[in-house]
């Protein structure tokens, strides 16, 4: 141990012995939560190009994602095109009928 940490015990130890070990063990904890909660809000855990490699993986596998649902409901799309204009054509013969 050096001798900082040593100066640093011999002052908790009274506080220890006045106020009771489990305060002294709680307002420490209490800090390390604080100081671990600070470094998440700053993304000091995570290195910036891990994350950033991370959000381009995504990007990329999102792209394939939605390359396959677009091929996939190609067809889907052509049936539904189709309705639509015979529909259209449909309501126009009708207006002509009628008029």
């Amino acid at each position: 141990m050096d001798s900082n940490d040593v100066a640093n015990l011999e002052k908790l130890l009274p506080l220890a012995d006045k106020y009771g070990l489990a305060y002294i063990v709680a307002l420490i904890l209490l800090m390390i939560f604080l100081v671990l909660l600070r470094s998440i809000v700053r993304g000091d855990l995570v290195p910036r190009d891990l994350l950033e490699r991370a959000e381009e993986d995504r990007d990329r596998l999102q792209n394939i994602l939605d390359k396959e649902r677009s091929d996939f409901m190609a067809p889907t799309l052509e049936v539904l095109q189709r309705l639509k204009i015979d529909h259209t054509a449909d309501s126009v013969n009708e207006e002509d009928r009628g008029g």
